[in-house]
């Protein structure tokens, strides 16, 4: 290790940032990569990868997000991009994206296959399942214009760009007009969840560096699930399926929206490593 690697390695452990071995070794790969790409060209004023790794690391022990340091995260396998704008992807999601790429290919849809990624974010379930079903049409939306910017770069970043396509509004609002209703096999979404009242208290330090749209999910943390359990409905095909990620201690009252709703089957949980529910599945029963 050369002395400004190890300066990189250095500085992370004096932050105290866990897994500084692990992160240092992140950084000064990007970093190379994105000198070997700059070509001539500096980075950010920085002329070779000591300099432009120092620029990240200094980033970094400031608290911005590694994700956001080095502009990558890997998803269910796949490294997408990650910029400020868009909520950097959780292990959580993982949870999500997994359990409904496992569901969707037990429905056993040959061809045709239709998925909307709601709350969208970065793209990343979006663009998951699509990777995952290399025949599947996938429309992915969000509100704010950072989670549009970002999930449209990953798109076109990953080639998906003739099977995935990014919209923009309030929940399906985004989708209308694409004649979709009634057409959908699935609805992934991973909607903020956290209440208002606590991104003001305990969670607060949340919204340092990521947008308060990705975790305020109103005064009890499931104003979007409502919304979005009713909404559904009109695009799902019966039998279709309806999956969210949520948060701890939310379980019973994600379970009371979907029997209120009353055109839901029974509901599966997948759990984190912890063995908390996380991840709830449920499919629009038949006609």
């Amino acid at each position: 290790m050369s002395d400004w690697q190890a300066e990189v390695r250095d500085a992370l452990l004096a932050a105290g940032i866990a897994n500084a071995e692990c992160e240092a070794a992140r950084i000064i790969s990007v970093a190379s990569e994105t000198v070997r790409a700059a070509g001539d060209a500096t980075v950010d004023g920085a002329v070779d990868v000591a300099e432009v790794a120092r620029s990240m690391v200094r980033r970094r022990v400031s608290g911005v997000p590694l994700e956001y340091v080095v502009g990558r995260v890997c998803f269910m396998g796949t490294d997408m991009l990650a910029e400020p704008g868009a909520l950097v992807p959780r292990e959580e999601t993982e949870i999500l994206g997994r359990g409904s790429e496992a569901r969707i290919r037990g429905m056993g849809v040959v061809d045709g296959l239709r998925i909307i990624d709601m709350c969208c974010g970065a793209g990343n379930l979006a663009c998951a399942l699509a990777i995952a079903f290399p025949s599947a049409r996938v429309w992915a939306s969000d509100l704010t214009d950072g989670c549009v910017s970002v999930a449209r770069k990953n798109v076109e970043y990953l080639g998906l760009g003739t099977r995935v396509t990014v919209h923009q509004g309030d929940l399906f609002a985004g989708l209308s007009g694409l004649g979709l209703d009634g057409t959908i096999h699935a609805v992934v979404c991973n909607p903020p969840y956290i209440s208002s009242g606590r991104l003001e208290k305990d969670r607060a330090n949340l919204l340092d560096h990521e947008p308060i749209e990705a975790f305020d999910g109103g005064p009890y943390g499931l104003t979007i699930h409502q919304r979005v359990i009713k909404d559904s409905l009109s695009f799902l095909v019966p039998g279709g399926l309806l999956a969210f990620e949520f948060g701890t201690g939310q379980v019973r009252q994600l379970e009371l929206l979907f029997r209120r709703a009353k055109q839901y089957g029974s509901i599966e949980f997948d759990n984190d490593a912890d063995g908390n529910p996380r991840a709830a599945f449920s499919f629009r029963k038949s006609e």
